[in-house]
């Protein structure tokens, strides 16, 4: 530890080998974190209690990541060293590559800048802002950079080694393509990914989080879900790219799930309470991962890690008249944690027992679906059938639900206010002055009633018009979720080929295309998601149905999700594996233009894309790559088929449609 003076005060200057970060000493002996023939992840401190964590790749040792954390009690100084001759260099693929003058010694990759945060007891993020670079220096013999932190804060960094052996990694970096640079959106986060960088805004210090500071407590906590996200997106670039760098990311975004599971199986995340209550979509989110990591890996530390996890959620069940049905969140499991909920959030619940249920089950359909999903994936790929009387339950339930119909005039004529507040602003502005001053009373007491009283009299979710809503024991109201429980219910029909589910979609879907509720998810920013698991679950009826009207929809939605700026879901780069066999997959095509929009909607041996131009002029369509397929291209609105001589034009505001065999 040395001392410098700046400004009258002493800093302390703490410095750093970085090659040492990747061969520890002796003296530091790494505690093994996991270890299997894909990964292994290694965790050790140094005698300044900075704690660093090392992931390797067997198969691929010369490249490796490691993360860094520093806390400083008192504000000091953080100094970096990196011997031998090296050039700092901004990355193509985000961040900066510190590049090797001589083929002997390693380069390094440097994802994002440093990051200063605070954390609570549970590894929450409380805070975080990019630390304060104060000093620079790069010669012929090393490269130096130093890094303020602040007292009582941690210093977070996460940083790549490759050697020799792995130079073409850095030309991967350096040369991206249109499509690896366009924007993903992750709908737990409510925020894009652009750049293979991006990854750390996600990964910290080896676990995977939220990438915004979530309403009400306003932290950050960690997401399996998101994680899923980011491996969906890792596939779908790995296949149009053959790069290798994706294939370690997923790795190293499937072993940071498994380090972070606890020992009953579940995996726990705090969004709303200290209670850390476990969030089952979440929970799914990473037995989804896993389940796919499985189909691609044989690994036994995945396959155990899935069992457990399969046991934790099979045992959160609740037990109603209609059948089983899975739980939210882990909160349902006590009528004090409930309360708890309604006195650190201001929200409210409703004790009662409707259809049968415990007073505390919120019958949350989303999540339910998810979980039946989930289930009957884990049976598909392990082959293990122990839940499948609990699933086969739980679908009862399901059937019973989505077929309860009563007060059928009462609901048109609740609907038929409630519409009113579905309006956009300005459409809503333009109502008269009484029909404006019906729906603020819609708002503010038929609408509570309606969640209050009337649905635990007569209870449905599915609603005049086709909408579905959320849950039945909840006194807010969140057609946010329409699109949401689109999707699952088109996942639950792919798991589940018999159920009778065309005309419940069709009417699901009819209620959006009819109506301006796409308008009306675009009017706020907390709806925005909205748009985006709209297009996830027109993607998942497209590769489910061979249905026009669902193409032009998807369409229709990607240019107003390109119109307010927002990222594409994962599943349009075609590696979705619930929808696309792993051995069926069609690499997803690199327009040059990077104002197009592609939407892989191949599978099952089937090759198809849509091309979307959202922009106000004709663009021309020209791949980055050539393709080895032949596809039969037709404008908009199946318009006669383009002549194969004919240069492909996307109209403005329009799409293309192509086909192969």
């Amino acid at each position: 530890m040395n001392f410098i003076q700046k400004n009258d005060e002493y800093l302390a200057i703490q410095s750093y080998d970085v090659q040492e970060f990747f061969e520890p000493s002796r003296s530091n002996e790494p505690e093994p974190v996991l270890l299997s023939s894909h990964f292994d992840r290694k965790r050790w401190q140094l005698s300044d209690q900075s704690t660093l964590i090392l992931d390797r790749f067997p198969d691929a040792a010369g490249a490796s990541c490691c993360f860094f954390r520093s806390t400083a009690c008192q504000t000091r100084t953080v100094r970096f060293v990196i011997r031998g001759g090296h050039q700092l260099l901004s990355c193509p693929s985000g961040g900066w590559i510190v590049q090797a003058n001589e083929a002997s010694i390693s380069s390094y990759w440097i994802p994002q800048v440093p990051v200063l945060r605070t954390f609570d007891s549970f590894e929450r993020i409380l805070a975080e802002e990019p630390a304060p670079i104060v000093g620079f220096k790069t010669s012929s013999d090393e490269l130096v950079v130093e890094v303020k932190i602040p007292a009582n804060r941690h210093l977070d960094l996460a940083i790549w080694c490759f050697d020799t052996d792995h130079a073409n990694i850095l030309q991967e970096l350096g040369q991206p393509l249109v499509l690896e640079k366009q924007s993903i959106f992750f709908w737990t986060s409510q925020t894009t990914y652009q750049t293979t960088a991006d990854v750390y805004l996600y990964l910290v210090h080896g676990h995977v989080y939220t990438n915004r500071f979530i309403w009400p407590r306003k932290w950050k906590i960690c997401s399996e879900l998101d994680a899923y996200g980011i491996y969906i997106t890792l596939s779908g670039l790995e296949l149009a790219t053959g790069k290798i760098l994706y294939g370690l990311l997923k790795r190293q975004i499937i072993f940071s799930i498994i380090a972070r599971q606890s020992e009953d199986g579940g995996w726990y995340h705090g969004e709303w309470t200290d209670l850390m209550e476990s969030h089952y979509r979440f929970h799914n989110g990473a037995m989804l991962l896993l389940e796919a990591a499985l189909k691609e890996y044989s690994d036994e530390i995945i396959k155990k890690s899935l069992e457990r996890a399969a046991y934790f959620i099979s045992q959160q069940t609740d037990k109603t008249d209609l059948g089983l049905w899975f739980l939210h969140d882990s909160l349902e499991d006590s009528a004090d944690m409930m309360r708890a909920l309604c006195k650190q959030t201001g929200s409210t619940w409703i004790p009662r027992r409707t259809l049968g249920k415990s007073p505390t089950n919120k019958l949350i359909l989303n999540t339910h679906l998810d979980t039946i999903v989930t289930l009957e994936q884990y049976r598909q790929v392990t082959a293990d059938n122990q839940y499948t009387e609990q699933v086969n339950s739980a679908l009862d339930a399901t059937r019973s639900l989505l077929a309860l119909r009563p007060a059928e005039m009462l609901y048109r004529l609740l609907y038929s206010a409630i519409n009113l507040t579905l309006l956009p602003t300005h459409k809503a502005e333009q109502l008269p002055l009484p029909i404006r001053a019906f729906k603020r009373l819609t708002w503010k007491y038929i609408i509570p009633q309606l969640h209050s009283r009337i649905k635990h009299i007569y209870p449905r979710l599915v609603m005049p018009g086709g909408f579905i809503e959320r849950h039945l024991a909840m006194p807010h109201y969140d057609i946010n979720y329409h699109p949401v429980n689109i999707m699952d219910l088109t996942r639950l029909w792919r798991c589940f080929p018999d159920e009778d589910l065309a005309d419940l979609l069709n009417n699901a879907v009819d209620a959006v295309s009819n109506s301006d509720i796409l308008e009306y998810w675009a009017d706020s920013k907390p709806r925005y998601f909205s748009l985006v698991e709209w297009v996830d679950a027109l993607y998942h009826l497209c590769t489910l149905r061979q249905d026009a009207s669902y193409r032009q929809f998807l369409a229709e939605g990607i240019i107003k999700i390109e119109d307010m700026e927002l990222g594409l879901p994962p599943s349009l780069l075609g590696a979705d594996p619930e929808a696309v066999d792993i051995t069926q997959r069609i690499p997803c095509p690199s327009a040059t233009n990077p104002h197009l929009r592609i939407a892989n909607l191949s599978c099952s041996g089937h090759i198809e894309l849509l091309v979307i131009n959202a922009t106000s002029s004709a663009l021309q369509l020209i791949w980055e790559r050539k393709t080895n397929y032949k596809l039969s291209w037709t404008e908009a609105n199946n318009q006669p088929p383009i002549s194969d001589n004919s240069p492909l034009n996307v109209p403005a505001r329009s799409w293309l449609w192509g086909k192969g065999n």
